[in-house]
């Protein structure tokens, strides 16, 4: 593998989709892994650690590195095989959730876990093991990957499978970039027999019927996933809309093949046929910064109605699992201060506990999140993994710009991470930007910690790869 490549760094604002963390860095764009291959020869010799960066969708710093140096690796986005047989695609690492369903919806396939954005790598999305909305039924998106190739920082190129070099497969599926580079998958989609869905919208009175629902429907439903109004207190503590989807079984849908064309299934680039979508988020700023989201949340919850009396309804995959690629730009209505997200993982016998613990905890600090997002998980076989059997509660947080705003938040979710340890709780490093070094262990258990730090120790002793998040966890 040649490794004296000349390589073209150039410096960038590098931060999280959230904006509120990151800052200045060396970018460097390879597509080939001969490339990757220069860029860890020179960062050895120079004594310069690396960050791996995908598309940047990771809310908080899991792929930045202020004023170090960063491999994007969005540019080797080839697809080099699709069997339309099986649905097993061969990819790069930068091929995108978009990319892969565009291929696989035409021969009757869909990803088998794709993220709430179509943007998510191949490669961020193994890293981070990213989960959707079928994660209790499914599981992570590392139980649909084949087999890997990855670059290691001393330049061997190793593949990994379940049963070649398992213990690394099961390390670097969701090791946060930690272990080495992603340069090639082979991943399994599922057959669909429809490009659309039948959907359910349900109105969920409080927290504990959102649970209900959930433990109702897990063992019938294909996808589960509730908004939350966050905003709501007393009786109506955690009242929100829950939304089911089910696959169309062969023949049930003959209308729907037609769907099967990927011009079909994209997000529709504008409102009513008229408004481009990307003029909505200054609308969103507005009620952002003019404290109206509780207003907003409201009206929403009170839409819940009507759109339960006409279910079911069909949905397209793309409309029904895209929703933040609904409005183009719409973390920029959290600016000047930007986002972060809390979403712990909380085991099923403390959720309703737990969940309205944190839910009032937030209301009484004044810092309400301005969407909340309920799943249902089950646990997965990956050594650094963030699933629980249990739930999910995704938080986002408005960052206010001044720096005792900011302070305060990070106290608040500082607070609550340590309520959700105490349960039990797990956390998902594609959305973290708040833990402590000293909640690794407690995620995780010290016999793991130990035994992904004798991994990192095996196949980057020089410690070349480190991102924002890795020291801030003090892996």
């Amino acid at each position: 593998m040649t490794t004296n490549l000349p390589l073209a760094w150039r410096d960038e604002d590098v931060r999280g989709f959230g904006m509120a963390v990151g800052g200045p860095a060396r970018v460097l764009r390879p597509t080939t892994a001969d490339e990757i291959a220069a860029a860890f020869t020179a960062a050895r010799a120079s004594g310069t650690a690396l960050a791996l960066r995908g598309a940047g969708c990771s809310y908080g710093d899991a792929s930045t590195s202020v004023h170090g140096s960063v491999l994007d690796l969005t540019r080797m986005n080839r697809v080099l095989a699709f069997d339309p047989a099986t649905g097993v695609a061969t990819v790069e690492p930068g091929v995108t959730v978009r990319d892969l369903w565009r291929l696989a919806i035409a021969h009757g396939f869909w990803p088998r876990v794709v993220s709430g954005t179509m943007a998510v790598t191949m490669g961020g999305a193994a890293a981070m093991n990213i989960h959707g909305k079928n994660n209790f039924a499914l599981g992570s998106f590392g139980e649909c990957v084949r087999s890997f190739e990855m670059l290691t920082p001393r330049g061997e190129l190793v593949r990994c499978s379940r049963e070649q070099e398992p213990e690394l497969f099961h390390a670097a599926i969701g090791g946060f970039g930690m272990l080495g580079c992603f340069t090639k998958f082979e991943i399994e989609t599922k057959r669909v027999h429809s490009g659309r869905l039948r959907v359910w919208g349900i109105v969920a009175k409080d927290l504990e019927h959102n649970l209900q629902i959930l433990e109702d429907m897990r063992g019938q439903a294909d996808y589960l996933v509730a908004w939350l109004d966050l905003h709501g207190k007393g009786a109506g503590l955690g009242r929100g809309l829950m939304h089911r989807a089910d696959q169309m079984k062969p023949g049930e849908d003959p209308e729907g093949l037609r769907f099967l064309d990927p011009c079909l299934q994209d997000v529709p680039p504008t409102l009513l046929g008229v408004v481009p979508k990307g003029w909505l988020w200054p609308g969103m700023w507005g009620a952002v910064h003019l404290r109206q989201v509780g207003l907003v949340n409201w009206l929403k919850f009170k839409a819940g109605a009507g759109e339960q009396r006409n279910s079911p309804y069909l949905q397209s995959h793309g409309a029904f699992h895209f929703l933040l690629d609904y409005v183009p730009r719409w973390h920029w209505m959290t600016k000047p201060g930007g986002l972060i997200q809390f979403q712990p993982f909380v085991p099923q016998r403390e959720g309703a506990r737990v969940l309205r613990t944190l839910i009032e905890k937030c209301q009484a600090a004044g810092h309400v999140p301005y969407l909340g997002v309920l799943k249902r998980h089950r646990p997965d076989p990956f050594l650094m993994t963030h699933a629980v059997d249990g739930y999910s509660l995704a938080m986002d947080f408005a960052v206010r710009a001044s720096k005792s705003g900011r302070d305060s938040l990070w106290r608040l979710c500082r607070e609550l991470a340590e309520i959700v340890l105490e349960a039990g709780g797990r956390f998902y490093y594609a959305k973290d930007a708040v833990l402590l070094a000293s909640s690794f262990g407690r995620v995780h258990g010290e016999p793991t910690v130990a035994a992904f730090r004798a991994q990192k120790q095996r196949w980057d002793p020089d410690r070349l790869l480190q991102t924002d998040l890795s020291r801030r966890l003090g892996v």
